[in-house]
């Protein structure tokens, strides 16, 4: 006798689309919350929970999702939690995602987790302070505040009753990437780490594409805004992408057609402002010199071979890290790719790793 089909969330509740995304089937939503896709596989769950005009509480792909809220230096954050279907009364191993640079929880939502909850674990997904529906200075990235902040998301997850607090692990993906690195040397509630297309130090990304006159401009900006924020208390506005110049905190590489159009869409779909703060912030970010710290912690790196951004940073990190680690290379894929385009593929030695050392 052969296997059962296994019934989609939308068979399960009588409900079903024309529309189809992937292998992700659902019913077309439009709140104003989800800036990133026109189309999104989401079932309503019965009963709905409403707040602030967008659905706290749905199924996505069997996966029961909703807004959450915690603390963290005072300012009230949010995140997406989204847990394995049939998960009343169990617990499960849990993992804090840490986006990349200037992400939101509901655009890095789909895909990581949906991928994570299918495998058993409970996720939860970060808007950092400053972005999404979190409180603070908007758009503004400092990363040991992130990392602050993640490691306050630690502890809202061993809250929860659906977690076993002692099976928690990190996900990051670029920025984040290197961030969950710090966190996991300082946290040893974090039993396993995974390193997506990380950035292995804020300078040297900085520098990238930039010439030597072009830095130099930039760090006059930043020296004359360390002045201004102390006397003012405010940072001056700034952009997080551009293609050229001295006007933001990374440079896009203008010969790399992907790369320029997630930049773009960036800028279109959540904003691309940020301060000057943030590059005086990443200016102390180097992850690569505190990664043999992580150990005993395991460690998995995924690196997109032909990474336009990151270069090597990931064969750094792994160099100089100490076991148990592991490093995966996407083959012939490109630092966005891992964001939706294989986004699966890139999961499946993630999901090896935590299971590996979770379940």
């Amino acid at each position: 006798m052969g296997r059962k089909a296994r019934t989609t969330p939308a068979q399960r509740h009588g409900l079903d689309s024309k529309k189809k995304s992937g292998r992700r089937r659902g019913i077309f939503l439009d709140f104003p919350f989800y800036r990133t896709y026109q189309e999104l596989p989401l079932i309503c769950s019965a009963p709905v929970e409403w707040g602030d005009c967008f659905l706290t509480q749905i199924l996505y792909d069997g996966s029961m999702r909703k807004r959450i809220n915690y603390y963290s230096d005072g300012l009230k954050l949010s995140g997406i939690l989204s847990t394995p279907d049939n998960s009343e009364g169990r617990r499960f191993p849990g993992v804090v995602l840490v986006p990349g640079f200037m992400s939101t929880a509901d655009a890095f939502f789909p895909g990581f987790a949906e991928e994570l909850n299918a495998g058993g674990f409970v996720a939860l997904t970060m808007d950092f302070r400053g972005f999404g529906e979190s409180e603070g200075v908007r758009g503004e990235v400092i990363p040991y505040l992130q990392i602050y902040d993640a490691r306050n998301a630690i502890s809202y997850l061993q809250s929860r009753p659906e977690v076993n607090p002692d099976q928690i692990a990190l996900l990051g993906v670029s920025l984040g990437g290197g961030e969950v690195a710090y966190i996991a040397a300082q946290d040893r509630r974090v039993k396993c780490v995974a390193s997506m297309v990380l950035v292995g130090d804020g300078e040297r990304r900085m520098r990238r594409f930039r010439t030597e006159q072009e830095w130099e401009t930039l760090m006059q900006k930043v020296q004359e805004d360390r002045i201004n924020r102390a006397l003012t208390g405010k940072s001056k506005d700034f952009h997080g992408f551009l293609g050229k110049g001295t006007d933001s905190v990374l440079i896009m590489p203008p010969d790399l057609a992907s790369s320029l159009k997630s930049a773009e869409q960036v800028e279109k779909e959540k904003g691309n402002r940020t301060t000057l703060a943030t590059v005086d912030g990443w200016l102390g970010y180097k992850p690569e010199e505190i990664i043999d710290k992580v150990s005993p912690t395991p460690i998995l790196f995924v690196q997109a071979e032909k990474d336009e951004l990151e270069a090597d940073d990931a064969d750094r990190l792994y160099s100089k890290a100490k076991e148990p680690k592991k490093l995966f290379t996407l083959k012939g894929g490109v630092h966005f790719d891992v964001y939706g385009k294989r986004t699966n593929e890139a999961m499946q030695p993630v999901l090896e790793w935590f299971k590996q050392y979770l379940q």
